[in-house]
């Protein structure tokens, strides 16, 4: 009873060894060996059964890594998929999990480092296994995912660069055109007021425009649904039109019926005679 009571506690020496396989994972860029995980156990006082208790309690940190990341607490997951991988660094789900969490909390903030971690981490994926589709698949996500920040923020440097330097044109031709007509103080005040509500309006403008854009992302798969939409309604129509022209067809073939080949023999004029001769005797 006291040997499980003493096991079910934080130990000093199961910490220190997390962050030392921790801190050798990161530095060395790989997966330590075996034999440097026993390494460090045996330099930290580490029991075997203690190890084992330990890669049993890894598991429960994962389960409660993927909890923490269906409700996007990133940090709180990556904390708890490290301590997982020290007892259990050849575990393919886990590191594509972690990966995911680095790459769900670089899309929330941006950090290099995350973006650091998710390449060191695929990196250790395909060295246990080299044909690992998921976590190329992940690099696949992140790269295309930098890619449209990249664009994003260049489009709206740019953007604000061009409105700055538009504003200084303008504020530097108008203090020009002020001191060559001596124009009084209620027009100067009149010009920054309107160079105000301009730069209110570009302002306005660069959200409208960043708003369309991201429309027409959202708006893309409901054109084609349309166009597929609109197709079909022709089609009916074609069927409809197909229907009643043969219904017309039918309605001048009823009316106007084909005349019968009839043959009448004609009656020789006197036997008509000869009945005129009897009817009047």
């Amino acid at each position: 009873m006291s040997e499980n009571k003493n096991l079910s506690t934080p130990n000093q020496a199961i910490e220190n060894y997390i962050k030392r396989v921790t801190e050798l994972s990161q530095l060395g860029q790989k997966i330590p060996s075996n034999e440097e995980l026993l390494k460090i156990a045996s330099e930290l006082g580490i029991s075997d059964e203690e190890i084992i208790y330990a890669q049993r309690q890894s598991q429960a940190h994962f389960i409660r890594a993927g909890g923490y990341s269906n409700l996007c607490h990133w940090d709180d997951a990556i904390a708890e998929l490290e301590e997982a991988l020290a007892f259990n660094p050849f575990n393919l789900p886990m590191l594509h999990l972690l990966i995911n969490c680095y790459l769900g909390r670089w899309k929330e903030k941006h950090n290099k480092q995350d973006e650091q971690q998710i390449n060191f981490r695929v990196k250790q994926c395909l060295e246990i296994q080299p044909n690992d589709q998921e976590s190329l698949d992940l690099l696949a996500k992140l790269d295309i995912f930098t890619r449209n920040y990249k664009y994003q923020f260049w489009g709206i440097t740019g953007f604000i660069l061009i409105l700055i330097g538009s504003t200084i044109g303008f504020l530097f031709l108008n203090n020009i055109s002020l001191n060559l007509f001596s124009e009084n103080d209620k027009k100067i005040q009149g010009v920054k007021n309107e160079l105000v509500k301009e730069i209110e309006q570009l302002t306005n403008n660069q959200q409208i425009l960043y708003n369309q854009l991201s429309e027409k992302v959202n708006t893309q798969e409901k054109l084609e649904e349309d166009t597929q939409l609109q197709i079909q309604i022709l089609k009916n129509e074609i069927q409809k039109l197909t229907e009643q022209n043969q219904q017309l067809t039918e309605k001048i073939n009823n009316q106007n019926p084909p005349i019968p080949d009839s043959k009448i023999s004609p009656q020789p004029k006197d036997n008509d005679n000869k009945n005129k001769s009897e009817n009047k005797i």
